[in-house]
């Protein structure tokens, strides 16, 4: 293998150990998911990285600005893709839970180019893992480093979950947002687990007859909900779940 396949493992182990997601710790909104999609070869993986370490290293980003170093600024421009389904149905609880109703493209458009994910806006975008993968069964940090955690995903999670979880939650604890969308109900064990470290709560229906499949609770500061991870979903879901937690939130 040609020295030009390694990552740069300083810069690799940094971005496992260090970088959370994208946003503003102080927004109001906060939505936390298993990883980041991408990274599906070498060559996007490295550049990801090694721009990252370049601008800092820091632990969130401002999604827009990384996303233009790295060669993806368009989804942030004038007439954007809306291509990004998570960041859609991410905006879609946003803009119901602050009261919005038809709610259109144009819409989504706006928040995405102008909010999401910005370092000086409201919404805060956290990942459990720090490493973008394209899906659970694609790994390829094995072939490109020496790091002996990267040597299988088992290994990998296993070395960084319990760090991260203890990050998140304290975070939580510290900022207060006033909701937290955990997304991805196959991780449901990781997500109780956060919010145990940050209050004692149980989660429920968002009423005793509801038929939507999500669960929602509340603490004195922050209204925590856990979902389905979003794909193929209908968008009513979203704005259901939005709509749930300004209920929440209007509560005394």
């Amino acid at each position: 293998m040609l020295s030009q396949d390694f990552f740069n493992d300083e810069f690799l182990e940094e971005r496992v150990d260090t970088f959370y997601g994208y946003g503003n710790y102080q927004g109001n909104y906060w939505f936390i998911g298993m990883e980041e999609g991408g990274g599906e070869d070498f060559q996007d993986i490295n550049n990801r990285i090694n721009i990252w370490s370049n601008r800092g290293g820091h632990k969130i980003e401002d999604i827009a600005e990384y996303h233009e170093a790295i060669g993806y600024g368009a989804s942030f421009q004038p007439g954007a893709k809306l291509d990004v389904p998570v960041w859609r149905t991410l905006i879609r609880i946003i803009l119901s839970a602050k009261g919005k109703d038809n709610i259109d493209l144009e819409d989504i458009r706006k928040y995405q180019i102008e909010e999401l994910g910005r370092k000086d806006k409201e919404t805060c975008l956290l990942e459990l893992f720090p490493l973008p993968s394209p899906s659970r069964k694609h790994w390829i940090f094995n072939q490109h480093t020496r790091l002996c955690f990267l040597s299988n995903r088992a290994t990998y999670e296993k070395y960084c979950v319990e760090k991260r979880i203890n990050y998140i939650s304290d975070k939580i604890r510290e900022y207060q947002p006033k909701a937290v969308v955990f997304y991805g109900k196959g991780f449901d064990y990781f997500w109780r687990k956060i919010t145990r470290k940050i209050t004692n709560i149980e989660f429920r229906k968002p009423s005793e007859d509801s038929l939507e499949d999500f669960f929602i609770s509340k603490n004195s500061q922050t209204v925590f909900v856990i979902s389905k991870f979003p794909r193929a979903l209908r968008n009513e879901y979203f704005h259901n779940i939005g709509r749930a937690i300004a209920a929440k939130i209007a509560e005394k």
